[in-house]
């Protein structure tokens, strides 16, 4: 709870500040919530690994004695679907591991594309949105994005490991930045041309602040009632 206080502070309060007594508009808070992009995928980064670490390894097979050969089946030959399970994230530290980097490609690769859009946007690359000569102020921009980042990243280093594992982890990390920063984009566009001036930057603060509190509220409820495990039926007749 602490670290989602001081996270909401930090990625709504203090840009509220900037609006305010700092001259920033829309731009600036479309870099911050960029950039807090980065910060996630380096806290889920951190995550992965910790599970992985915190998975034990799996105990070898128990050895059993070996049956006559006129009784001995013939050990089918390794197919290309069969699992290794030195590569599974959820049964193997080696896996979880592989399945971390695995992550950071994928996500960076994600992120990358994101920010280079995000980049034309603010600077004008796809047309000026607004009047202003104003520069972006930079070096505000990443003091909060820094203070808002090591609270993430230090959550995922010294907080409690999530019970999610495998693809259902790493697949975690993108619902809310999808919809997050679609909805901040397609808001900047609607609002700089219903001409609402310097209020987009607090209109998008709003945004993101909504959106935040709804996906925290939404991983609660997923994590207070988990889906039922499926079951197997027996065949008909079986007791």
């Amino acid at each position: 709870m602490i670290t989602r206080v001081l996270t909401l502070v930090a990625y709504t309060a203090l840009p509220i500040v900037g609006v305010l007594w700092l001259g920033w508009d829309w731009r600036e808070i479309v870099l911050l919530y960029w950039l807090e992009n980065i910060s996630l995928g380096v806290a889920m980064f951190v995550t992965l690994l910790r599970v992985a670490r915190a998975t034990p390894v799996p105990a070898p097979a128990p050895q059993q004695d070996a049956p006559p050969a006129s009784q001995a089946t013939p050990t089918p030959a390794p197919t290309s679907e069969t699992p290794d399970p030195t590569l599974d994230p959820t049964t193997h530290p080696v896996g979880g591991i592989l399945f971390a980097f695995f992550f950071a490609t994928h996500y960076g690769m994600f992120t990358f594309v994101h920010g280079f859009f995000v980049i034309l946007l603010i600077t004008g690359g796809l047309g000026p949105l607004t009047e202003t000569d104003r520069p972006l102020n930079l070096g505000g921009v990443f003091l909060v994005w820094a203070i808002g980042g090591l609270v993430q990243v230090a959550a995922a280093v010294i907080g409690a490991l999530p019970s999610q594992r495998g693809s259902a982890l790493m697949m975690s990390a993108y619902p809310r930045i999808v919809v997050l920063h679609l909805t901040i984009i397609l808001g900047v566009f609607a609002i700089i041309i219903l001409g609402w001036g310097a209020a987009a930057a607090i209109v998008l603060i709003a945004i993101h602040a909504a959106i935040t509190i709804g996906s925290w509220m939404l991983s609660d409820r997923r994590t207070e009632n988990p889906p039922a495990p499926a079951t197997v039926g027996l065949p008909h007749g079986a007791r």
